[in-house]
């Protein structure tokens, strides 16, 4: 079910976060659209907020979207914010967390962003050629991979899957529907 909310008001939303085993949170901006107070306000305190939420009203396995490159002591800024959300993350005790660092998103934008385009057509036209798990993700893959691990089984409770990762995740065999229906129905 797809539901509205007001991230500025989180709390206001428990039945939203109710009952589900399992989060995809997917949420980011960058720091040209929003500047670094807005950058920070979506990546970190929205995160943090949806997760607190989510494991307060039952949720088992969450899935964050996070970055190649999040470190929290990096000196850039981008980098540092991604790495203090996985670091608040990680000390929430979820059953399972599961982390994807991807790298490059190859994903037509509506919204003009001159250098991410300049880089994509690069990265198009060259590196995804000849090693394409090198520096991007084209969005397939990632979202493939995240739904294939939502039924994977014998995890460690905090997994960081890297670009590699999901591309060999991605490659997996799907799931038939009966052993969807017992995956989901075990969790």
């Amino acid at each position: 079910e797809q539901r509205q909310i007001d991230f500025e008001k989180i709390d206001d939303y428990p039945e939203a976060f109710h009952g589900a085993d399992m989060h995809f949170c997917c949420l980011g901006t960058t720091r040209g659209k929003s500047g670094v107070e807005g950058f920070r306000r979506v990546d970190f305190d929205y995160i943090v907020g949806v997760a607190r939420l989510a494991k307060q009203e039952g949720c088992k396995h969450f899935h964050l979207l996070s970055s190649l490159g999040a470190d929290s002591h990096s000196l850039f800024l981008y980098n540092k914010v991604k790495g203090q959300t996985e670091t608040a993350l990680t000390q929430m005790s979820f059953e399972r967390l599961s982390i994807y660092r991807p790298a490059m998103l190859m994903v037509d934008r509506t919204e003009h962003r001159p250098l991410e385009n300049f880089a994509q057509t690069i990265m198009r036209n060259t590196v995804q050629r000849i090693a394409p798990e090198w520096m991007t993700t084209p969005i397939d893959i990632l979202a493939r991979a995240m739904y294939l691990n939502s039924f994977t089984k014998d995890r460690p409770s905090i997994e960081i899957l890297d670009n590699h990762a999901l591309f060999r995740l991605s490659q997996q065999q799907t799931f038939t529907t009966k052993e969807q229906s017992q995956a989901t129905n075990e969790s």
